[in-house]
């Protein structure tokens, strides 16, 4: 017969207790980091809290200098920047607005298609494209054709990036409004082939017709 089991008395578990130890130098300083850098950033794009700045202005002198600006000024950098991305038009024109002889594209620069009074046939332009021979600058240019950008484009920033095209590289011809614009897109309905030189020369762009 075996002896009984005489279960000892389990020590009481300690109570937990709350004890200070001294913080990694490295996380202190990574912490310190990120906390100015999130701050910065928080102060830059608040303008240094001022209740006149939001974005996507940075400063009251940011915000002041654009307030300034005319309708003009900015419809030109609206379209300056749509002539440099979505139109896709400096690939082509180059920067300058000069022109590509190996790629057979004219010049903007003092065009004469750029600078009629009204921007009737540059519009149609941009909204189908033209194909065959033209005549630019006393130079005939053969063989290229220009894509239909117009399909991507809202009639404000057909508008914008004409009159852009109209005022940029010395040329000084009259802005494009969006009105003429959608006149111009009605008109021509659901035509879908581009431009020829000799079907746009037919479009009147005297300001006097």
């Amino acid at each position: 017969m075996s002896a009984p089991q005489v279960h000892k008395p389990q020590p009481d578990s300690p109570e937990p207790t709350a004890a200070v130890a001294p913080m990694s130098v490295a996380v202190f300083v990574a912490l310190a980091v990120v906390l100015h850098a999130g701050m910065t950033r928080v102060d830059r794009a608040a303008g240094a809290f001022s209740p006149l700045v939001y974005a996507p202005y940075s400063s009251e002198e940011e915000w002041q200098a654009m307030a300034a600006r005319s309708p003009l000024e900015l419809q030109q950098e609206r379209g300056a920047a749509i002539f440099k991305g979505k139109g896709g038009c400096m690939g082509c024109h180059q920067a300058g607005g000069e022109g590509s002889t190996g790629q057979n594209t004219p010049p903007l620069a003092g065009s004469e298609w750029v600078l009629a009074d009204k921007p009737d046939r540059i519009v149609r332009i941009v909204l189908h494209g033209l194909s065959g021979p033209v005549s630019v600058k006393d130079r005939v240019w053969t063989g290229g054709t220009m894509p239909p950008v117009g399909a991507n484009l809202s009639e404000e920033e057909i508008a914008d990036v004409l009159t852009y095209i109209r005022s940029a590289w010395g040329n000084a011809a009259r802005p494009v409004d969006v009105k003429s614009v959608k006149l111009i897109r009605d008109a021509v309905g659901s035509r879908a082939k581009p431009w020829t030189a000799p079907e746009l020369e037919a479009v009147p762009v005297s300001a006097g017709k």
